[in-house]
Formats: structure tokens, C-alpha cells, sequence
């Protein structure tokens, strides 16, 4: 069972499930980078060891379906996926209700039976048993799943759970202090993507992958340019690409925007290029933001070749000329 495709094709064999491309799909979706396959995996390795067969299977089931809804954030994924074990399981069989009662059971981790403890057990074991090197690991991919929230209430957000965490699991106290307090005096590397993504195409998209090699985070910032009346009618959050992202629309200035976001973050400004003209104007507008704020950061990342004709602008036009024309461009 090295691959998700096995894992889940040994647990529908049993199961008799078929067409599982869409459970596969769901534990491959890009926000994902703990709740992943891996996850799946290892909680799949862990219940191999039980000794009760029939236990087993269910313990296996649960672990299949536990996350296959996760949106992070969201207050209802473990009630999103039951209704996903409802359409694979039939609620006459065996394993139904004990499958969704561990499930819900994950919502709090507070489990109603033995077999439920020992998936929520293995479920907290990043948590509750972990050294501080793979606790660090799982900060870092936590961090990722839950990028599109504001640096400052994440971190707030994350410091209480990490508290709550340590009583709850003192076993594990001393480790999970360390973390605290290494979130506690983290300053990330954060980007700030700047532009009016009127509308947003293949060449901002291009730049942002570049920008999230560089950065532990991005935040894509959507200018309200005055000049740009149709602004309005583009709204970055409509952008699937960018789903799970931290998306923000800002009016006034941009070294404002910044300032608001420095608090315990270290903040750079990305400027994407084209080529020597957009060079030329971005360095202008550089000097303007240099003697509002002197300590500004700003990088400048070049857009690969084949993205370098495509500009906003002449989306725009393409639109006026026949609609549709610009779709190509887009990252939808």
C-alpha cells in the first residue's frame, strides 16, 4: 500500500466500492500538505496491527473518509464527510454507523468508544507523542493549510490551541511548550503580491509560484486603482487559482497595507516584470515608496518568456473585441 490509488482501492475491495477516482481526487487537493495521503497512510500502518479483523476494516474505513472533506477553517468537515460515507456506504451495512460515529467523534477528539479512542489516539499522535522536530515539521505544513488567514489571527489562533493542547496531552507538555514559544517569536517571511489583477492571468499566476519558492508565505493584494473604473467587476477572491489563499483588496496606499501587516511578520513587496519597461516604471514608483516608508523591501521577479506578452490591458481589449477571447490567459 504505497500509493493512495492502493491504499484506497485495498479499503473499497472490502468495502465493495467502486468509482473512487473522486475520493483519490479529494486527498490529492492541492491546500492540502498535512492532511494528506501521508496522513491517511500512516493511520492506515498504525491499525494494521489490530488484532480484531472485522475492527480492523472499520478502523481503516474511518481513516478513508475521516478527512476526505477538509477545508481548513471550515466548522463542518467531519459532518461533510459523513454525507461523503453516505454515498459510498449504504446505511444498512454493518460498519455504517460506527464508521460515522467515529468520524464526528474526530470534531473534538473526544471519543464514545474504545475502538473511537483508538482512531482518535492515532489520529493525535502528531500531538501527543511527538518529538519536537516533527512537531516543527507539522507547524510548518499546518501553517500552509491555513495561509489564506491573516498572519496575526493565525498566530493568535495557534498560540491558544498550542495552550490548550499542553494541558490536554500533558505527556507531551515539554514539547509542545518549545513549539509555543517558537511560534510565539516567529517572524515569517511574508510577500505582498501588488497589483490591480485587472483581471488576473497566466503571467500573475506565473509570478506567484515564483514568490511562494521564495516566501513562507504570499499575500495577494488587489489595489483599488482609481483609473481603473471596471475594477469593481474583478474581484480576486472569484479566482479559483488562488483559492485557499490569502486574498485582500486595499484602497489608498500600499506601504499602508504593509505597515498593517508588519506586526510580527517581515514583510516584502513583490513587483512582477515583463521586461525593461516594466522595469523602468516599477523602479519610479520604488523612489515614491522609499520616501514614505525608508525601510521598504521590495523584490522584483521576472515572468518566464512565454508569459511575457501578456498584459491586463490588452485582456481587456481582447474582451471588447469578442467576449471570451482572453479566457485563455486566465487561470481558472
Amino acid at each position: 500500500m504505497q500509493t493512495i490509488q492502493a491504499l484506497t482501492a485495498h479499503i473499497a475491495g472490502y468495502y465493495g466500492l467502486t468509482d473512487t477516482d473522486d475520493i483519490i481526487r479529494r486527498w490529492q487537493e492541492p491546500h492540502r500538505f498535512y492532511h494528506t495521503a501521508e496522513h491517511l497512510k500512516s493511520l492506515c500502518q498504525e491499525f494494521s496491527n489490530h488484532d480484531n479483523e472485522e475492527e480492523r476494516w472499520i478502523l481503516y474505513c474511518a481513516a478513508l473518509f475521516h478527512d476526505i472533506v477538509y477545508i481548513p477553517g471550515a466548522q463542518d468537515n467531519e459532518e461533510q464527510s459523513v454525507e461523503i460515507v453516505k454515498q459510498y456506504i449504504p446505511d444498512s451495512h454493518p460498519h455504517f454507523d460506527t464508521v460515522c460515529d467515529i468520524i464526528i467523534d474526530t470534531k473534538h477528539h473526544t471519543p464514545r468508544t474504545s475502538l473511537s479512542a483508538k482512531f482518535c489516539d492515532a489520529d493525535m499522535a502528531i500531538v501527543t507523542r511527538s518529538s519536537l522536530t516533527e512537531l516543527l515539521e507539522w507547524d510548518k505544513k499546518i501553517f500552509l493549510e491555513f495561509q489564506k488567514y491573516d498572519y496575526d489571527t493565525y498566530r493568535e489562533r495557534r498560540l491558544d490551541f498550542l495552550e490548550k493542547a499542553k494541558k490536554r496531552y500533558p505527556t507531551n507538555a515539554i514539547n509542545l511548550t518549545a513549539l509555543q514559544e517558537i511560534v510565539r517569536n516567529n517572524t515569517p517571511k511574508i510577500g505582498v503580491y501588488a497589483g490591480s489583477f485587472n483581471p488576473f492571468h497566466n503571467g500573475h499566476l506565473n509570478i506567484l509560484h515564483k514568490a511562494e519558492k521564495i516566501f513562507d508565505k504570499v499575500i495577494i493584494a488587489q489595489g483599488i486603482n482609481p483609473e481603473k473604473l471596471s475594477q469593481d467587476n474583478d474581484n480576486i477572491h472569484n479566482v479559483k487559482a488562488v483559492a485557499m489563499r490569502q486574498c485582500e483588496r486595499f484602497t489608498g496606499l500600499l506601504t499602508d497595507f504593509v505597515l498593517s501587516k508588519s506586526q510580527h511578520a517581515n514583510i516584502t513587496i513583490i513587483r512582477g516584470l515583463r521586461n525593461g519597461d516594466d522595469l523602468a516604471y516599477e523602479a519610479n514608483q520604488l523612489r515614491f515608496m522609499e520616501y514614505l516608508k525608508p525601510d521598504i523591501q521590495i523584490m522584483f521577479l521576472l515572468c518566464d518568456m512565454e508569459y511575457e506578452h501578456i498584459s491586463s490591458s490588452s485582456l481587456r481589449n481582447l474582451e471588447k473585441i469578442q467576449k471570451g477571447l482572453s479566457l485563455p490567459y486566465i487561470p481558472f
